[in-house]
């Protein structure tokens, strides 16, 4: 028996489950950004009416930003369907995981500004 019989066979990883991972990564990370959305909202809500505009101006910053972020997953949930109805193209996935990784720092810069924002005003 040689040495090259007891090395583990190494598995190889499919594109198609890279872009399926991120799928559902994308996608539940989507519906974390609208739980954010609504932390913001909510806290936006809380004030009155006649709030002075320097008061509120960040909550609305922050609600635009986690809303491009909502905007940004769907987008790549699009792509990743996309990519795989067309039955998985070379060119298509650099973007696909370009876009999720891109959206993954969206997220987490959103959702920390939102945390700061509720939490720390």
């Amino acid at each position: 028996m040689s040495d090259h019989d007891c090395t583990p066979a190494r598995e190889v990883i499919e594109s198609k489950d890279v872009v399926v991972g991120a799928l559902g990564a994308s996608a539940a990370l989507t519906g974390l950004v609208l739980v954010f959305l609504g932390i913001i909202i909510a806290s936006y809500q809380s004030y009155a009416g006649n709030a002075p505009a320097s008061v509120i101006r960040p909550y609305r910053i922050a609600g635009a930003a986690l809303f491009s972020t909502f905007g940004l997953g769907l987008v790549t949930i699009t792509l990743c369907i996309v990519w795989l109805a067309l039955g998985g193209p070379a060119w298509l996935y650099g973007w696909t995981l370009a876009l999720f990784v891109l959206q993954l720092v969206a997220v987490f810069l959103a959702a920390g500004w939102a945390t700061r924002m509720v939490l720390w005003p």
